[in-house]
């Protein structure tokens, strides 16, 4: 699966809550962790701008509903931390930002009223649940926050499709430059922190190219799964375009890539000659064919 290649360390802003909840928010705290999600805390005496700025850095935030009141829907009454939180929040349009509400409880009476008021203001990135457990809350979330928007393909044909980690752009961009006056090539730079489904865009374009070049220089471990992973949704070794993994020898070695020896071809080289070795491996499987 991509996902254990291109899973993003999920990032929570934990709110402040009310009293009655404080319990609920610690069990909610410990499951996170232990589901390997970064629970990110507020920090004490924040102005409302760098707390705006901590939420940013975030993916979601996470609010507990208990019994007390933290927000009051009929005007702007935010007499807690909670609350303050809540309305810093409610500003941010991050793209792929989301607000979770939980209410374990899942008590909804007079007292508690504003969880309606809550319920009624739900729009687009904004969940609320009602579960009591905070195992398929934590669950739910995650599986909501690992969906991937469909990235948009570029079906043109190319000689060669060049791919490489965020990571190792600066050294991969060098050698575009080098590759481009010799060869037509089509380029996929992988972000991390993107939710962007990499393996369906690579599907639709990979096919369009005569060889695939997975680029590695710093980003070693990534690469190594990433390279096993796209030849395995290649087809292996019965996969109708040829693959390749070019190292820099500044950072890689032969010993680093012996893991796909028998899985595909490999080399280490200077980056200056990198573009030469995908030049004769390109000769190679154009004339086999």
């Amino acid at each position: 699966m991509f996902l254990t290649v291109f899973s993003q360390n999920i990032k929570v802003f934990l709110a402040e809550v009310t009293s009655d909840a404080s319990e609920a928010r610690e069990n909610l705290k410990e499951v996170l962790i232990k589901a390997g999600i970064e629970v990110v805390e507020p920090q004490e005496n924040l102005s409302d701008e760098e707390l705006e700025k901590t939420i940013l850095e975030t993916d979601c935030a996470v609010y507990i509903l208990g019994t007390l009141n933290f927000y009051s829907p009929e005007g702007s009454c935010y007499d807690s931390q909670a609350g303050r939180h809540y309305r810093i929040a409610r500003k941010i349009r991050k793209e792929g930002f989301k607000m979770f509400f939980w209410n374990p409880a899942g008590i909804i009476n007079i007292r508690n009223n504003y969880i309606n008021s809550i319920r009624r203001d739900i729009v687009e990135n904004t969940i609320y649940s009602a579960t009591t457990s905070p195992i398929v809350f934590v669950e739910d979330l995650r599986t909501i926050m690992n969906v991937k928007p469909k990235a948009s393909s570029d079906l043109s044909k190319a000689d060669i499709y060049f791919i490489y980690n965020d990571l190792d752009k600066d050294s991969a961009e060098e050698i575009l430059s080098l590759l481009t006056d010799i060869q037509s090539v089509k380029k996929l730079c992988i972000n991390m922190s993107s939710r962007t489904d990499y393996s369906e865009k690579i599907a639709k374009e990979l096919p369009q190219c005569k060889i695939g070049v997975i680029y590695v220089d710093y980003a070693k471990e990534w690469a190594l799964s990433f390279a096993r992973q796209v030849w395995k949704d290649n087809g292996g070794q019965g996969g109708k375009v040829p693959l390749f993994v070019a190292g820099n020898q500044e950072h890689i070695s032969y010993e680093d890539l012996k893991v796909l020896k028998g899985v595909m071809e490999c080399s280490v080289n200077d980056k200056s000659l990198i573009p030469l070795d995908l030049k004769i491996f390109y000769d190679n499987k154009t004339n086999e064919k």
